[in-house]
C-alpha cells in the first residue's frame, strides 16, 4: 500500500443495511462490507482500487433510475441494468454498453459528456 487510508472506505450512509447488492455510500458489495474486518490487507487495497470505478457504475445507476448490480464479465466489473443490459466505464474513459447476451456491444466517448446524457445514451440501447 502506498498510500495511507482510512481504516474503511465507509462514508455512513450503507445501504447495504437496507438490502442493496452494492451500498450506495461507499460502493462495495455487501460481501465486502461484511467481511472487511475479515480481509487481509492487500485484500482490502483490492476493493479500494475498484471503488473509484463503481462510484461512476453507482452514479450512471441512479441517473437511470436503477440500483447498481454488478457481474463480472471478461475480467472485468460490468454494471447491469434492470433489461438486462450491461454497461462500464473503460481505462480510455468510453461508456461501454453489452446486451443482455453479450453479443452486440457498444461504445460512447463520453468526454464531456453530462451523466444525465450519458445515462439517457444507456437507456436508448
Amino acid at each position: 500500500m502506498s498510500m495511507t487510508r482510512p481504516d474503511s472506505p465507509c462514508i455512513a450512509l450503507c445501504s447495504t443495511a437496507l438490502g442493496d447488492n452494492v451500498c450506495r455510500g461507499c460502493a462495495r458489495t455487501f460481501a465486502e462490507v461484511s467481511q472487511w474486518c475479515f480481509m487481509s490487507a492487500d485484500e482490502r487495497e483490492a476493493v479500494w482500487l475498484r471503488l473509484p470505478a463503481r462510484l461512476r457504475l453507482l452514479q450512471l445507476a441512479a441517473a437511470c433510475g436503477a440500483l447498481l448490480e454488478l457481474d463480472e464479465l471478461d475480467g472485468a466489473e460490468w454494471g447491469r441494468l434492470p433489461g438486462g443490459g450491461h454497461y462500464r466505464l473503460d481505462e480510455a474513459g468510453c461508456l461501454r454498453w453489452r446486451d443482455a447476451a453479450s453479443t452486440r456491444e457498444e461504445a460512447c466517448d463520453c468526454a464531456g459528456l453530462s451523466l444525465e446524457r450519458a445515462a439517457a445514451w444507456l437507456r436508448e440501447r
